[in-house]
């Protein structure tokens, strides 16, 4: 035989099953609050969070410094130290292969860029052409200007394309800016490369932390945060990508982010027989950077091994809180049905 309360002292029978239910979420309501299963939780994340802030914090120091040497290494390796010690390469290989050799492990992409030489003959201005300018050629060939440089009327002149596209063939006219040389002597080639910072993606749920009980799905917006302090100590987990490339031994490919990933300059492989101070100095920041590199790989595991720890306090923080919510809005919708039954015009109470 089946058991049901089906009256309530005091109460018509619908309102008295309605109040009792609301008594019944309330009481649930007021368990999961205060310093009970959600004040719990909360206390836990907070005294978690703390190291992962430390432990972050340290970590964008390491990467920060990695960043001060590589834009160094740009700063030495600029256009002007390359006319100061300039080399050509009769072959793109032998250029990407020099450049490799000279900037070791901090690029993120090699460019050959094609130089364009004219006789001294066929210049007939005295023209500044500034870096980023146009430059087209006869048969279909474009770019841009990649270090400023200024003709000399009757004097040999030669200059550096980036981004080339299409025939810079023997014998083309140029228009740079729109000024015609004509003739190109001969094409060599120069060894560039784009130096990025190191970067640590977090991969983080703004849903989560902090969490956000009106979403159905804490995971729903999934985010790839650079490391930075606005960030520190959040996430779930932690990836540190060495040149902001997603294989190192792979160039070109960088690493997914929501946040914008910005190359901190380009670098011009150099003849490092007339630039071997300039060398030394790369190599010496090459190797400070190899030491951060070690410190920043350590403190990124540490940093995510206690994050895991961390997201279990979040989710647990979020189930309450949706679960508080979903309960008051019931509580909400019974009171309201509560007013409907008692109200005389619709033929109550009941």
């Amino acid at each position: 035989m089946g058991f049901a309360v089906t009256s309530y002292q005091g109460s018509t029978p619908v309102i008295g099953l309605l109040s009792a239910r609301i008594n019944s979420q309330q009481e649930l309501l007021n368990l999961n609050q205060n310093q009970t299963t959600l004040g719990v939780n909360i206390s836990r994340y907070n005294q978690i969070l703390e190291p992962c802030e430390a432990l972050d914090n340290k970590l964008i120091e390491y990467i920060d410094d990695i960043s001060t040497d590589k834009t160094s290494i740009v700063n030495l390796a600029d256009g002007s130290n390359f006319y100061t010690h300039p080399i050509y390469y009769n072959t793109e290989n032998n250029a990407q292969t020099a450049t490799e050799n000279l900037f070791d492990d901090v690029l993120t992409s090699i460019e050959v860029m094609p130089n364009l030489n004219f006789i001294g003959l066929n210049v007939n201005s005295n023209t500044t052409f500034t870096a980023g300018a146009a430059v087209t050629t006869s048969d279909g060939g474009s770019g841009t200007v990649a270090i400023t440089r200024t003709s000399q009327i009757g004097n040999p002149f030669s200059v550096i394309i980036a981004g080339a596209a299409g025939t810079f063939g023997i014998g083309s006219t140029v228009f740079l800016t729109g000024i015609a040389f004509t003739s190109i002597s001969s094409v060599n080639y120069v060894g560039t490369g784009q130096i990025y910072p190191d970067n640590t993606i977090v991969t983080y749920y703004p849903d989560l932390e902090p969490a956000d009980p009106t979403v159905d799905n804490p995971y729903g917006d999934l985010q790839l945060k650079v490391l930075d302090t606005p960030v520190s100590g959040l996430g779930i987990a932690n990836t540190f990508y060495k040149n902001s490339l997603t294989d190192p031994n792979t160039l070109g490919n960088i690493v997914d982010s929501d946040d914008v990933i910005s190359s901190l300059g380009t670098v011009y492989t150099f003849d490092t027989a007339s630039g071997s101070s300039v060398k030394t100095s790369i190599d010496n920041l090459i190797t400070s950077i190899d030491g951060n590199r070690t410190n920043s790989s350590t403190m990124n595991g540490n940093s995510s091994t206690i994050k895991n720890l961390k997201k279990g306090y979040s989710v647990n923080i979020w189930s309450l809180e949706k679960s508080n919510d979903d309960i008051q809005s019931n509580i909400t919708d019974l009171q309201s049905a509560i007013a409907i039954l008692e109200d005389p015009a619709n033929g109550g109470p009941y």
